[in-house]
């Protein structure tokens, strides 16, 4: 399947940042893991989603950009996938616990700022937001607010993955063209 284990590029040539950081930090909490485990793992975690994966996969492990999409959508919905299925009748069964109660409010206000937009464009709204690389945008989210507006499953669940698939492209075609802007920069092969 993909490349080795060692990182391939060292941070200067990341181009630096909080996102690089954090990715790089967490690509080195799994060292020792195959490359594919850790993109999958990385691309499962809200804060990455795909786009973290995809990063740390060809920035870092210099996978083939092929095995990193792969990996990086399957992280990233076996995640999400559950939340699809289960939160909104997890909520239900643990209404009334007050810690549960507090916890719930949080996520969904947090998503509750975000949903107008969404609902203008229905399930497109869900692909695009899901699809934009933007701080608080991603599957996650747009998990919470397809629970909110009501969005059927099966359209949530199908908006939601073209958007992991096109957010997962998008950064990846980003992250090879800075990789090869870098190289060219500096001269490396």
């Amino acid at each position: 399947m993909g490349g080795g284990a060692a990182a391939r590029t060292s941070p200067e040539r990341l181009g630096g940042g909080l996102v690089s950081e954090l990715v790089e930090g967490t690509a080195e909490a799994l060292r020792g893991l195959p490359p594919e485990l850790a993109v999958f793992i990385i691309s499962a975690l809200p804060i990455f989603e795909i786009r973290g994966g995809a990063i740390a996969g060809l920035a870092l492990y210099g996978m083939p950009l092929t095995d990193v999409l792969l990996f990086g959508f399957l992280g990233n919905i076996a995640s999400v996938t559950p939340l699809l299925l289960f939160l909104e009748p997890m909520t239900r069964w643990l209404h009334g616990n007050r810690l549960a109660d507090r916890l719930f409010h949080w996520l969904f206000e947090r998503a509750r700022r975000k949903a107008d937009q969404v609902n203008r464009w229905g399930p497109l709204g869900l692909v695009l937001f899901t699809a934009i690389p933007l701080p608080v945008s991603g599957a996650w989210t747009a998990t919470l607010i397809s629970i909110l507006l009501g969005v059927r499953r099966g359209r949530a669940i199908a908006s939601i993955y073209a958007g992991i698939i096109i957010a997962g492209v998008v950064v990846s075609v980003g992250t090879l063209g800075g990789i090869a802007f870098i190289r060219r920069l500096t001269g490396t092969p």
